[in-house]
């Protein structure tokens, strides 16, 4: 109960909520963007038997922008993406994080 009394009071975890509220409407707007993109490039991939390079430059660094506000807005990171930082690369590539393979490390039970 006492986590429940400290997250409603703190400032920090009302800034988050906002935050994520945000970027959910921002996660709302890349996905429009996403299905446009994919359609387009389709298209030029039917109608000129190739995609257009700066649209799968553009789709790159969006879906990257996507991938940022889901770990956000999931807990897996703290950074906020653009406007808060860069957007990205459209060049970057993915960097996928290695699974933990460490075992936790086990509390001693607290003596009363």
């Amino acid at each position: 109960m006492d986590a429940f009394k400290r997250a409603v009071t703190s400032a920090d975890f009302w800034l988050r909520v906002i935050y994520t509220l945000l970027l959910a409407l921002a996660w709302q707007v890349t996905e429009l963007l996403l299905i446009a993109i994919t359609l387009l490039q389709l298209g030029f991939r039917l109608f000129t038997g190739e995609a257009k390079p700066r649209l799968i430059g553009f789709g790159n660094s969006l879906s990257q922008y996507a991938w940022q506000i889901g770990r956000y807005v999931t807990f897996v990171s703290d950074q906020k993406p653009w406007p808060f930082m860069e957007w990205p690369d459209s060049l970057a590539q993915w960097q996928p994080v290695a699974p933990t393979t460490q075992e936790p490390e086990p509390v001693a039970p607290e003596v009363k």
